[in-house]
């Protein structure tokens, strides 16, 4: 049988994983965890990743996100207005 712990959450939504669970699975404040919504809860799981792995992207990738990342004419020119404030 699974180990079992209630926790509760903070204010704003952050919650503690008991310090067991995070040694068992190598878990530190440089972890990454992937948060999955279910029908009857929430699940983490933990990424094991490579921090120095290279992926190469193609020209159509850069697109794509620099066209999904471009500011709407609203929001540039407030932020054009606080930066020469």
């Amino acid at each position: 049988m699974s180990p079992t712990k209630i926790v509760k959450p903070q204010s704003k939504g952050m919650v503690t994983i008991p310090v067991e669970f995070r040694q068992k699975l190598n878990i530190d404040e440089n972890s990454l965890l992937e948060v999955k919504l279910l029908s009857n809860g929430i699940s983490f799981i933990k990424i094991d990743y490579k921090p120095d792995t290279t992926e190469i992207y193609s020209d159509e990738d850069i697109q794509i996100w620099l066209k999904e990342d471009k500011l709407d004419k609203k929001t540039a020119e407030k932020l054009a207005k606080l930066i020469k404030n």
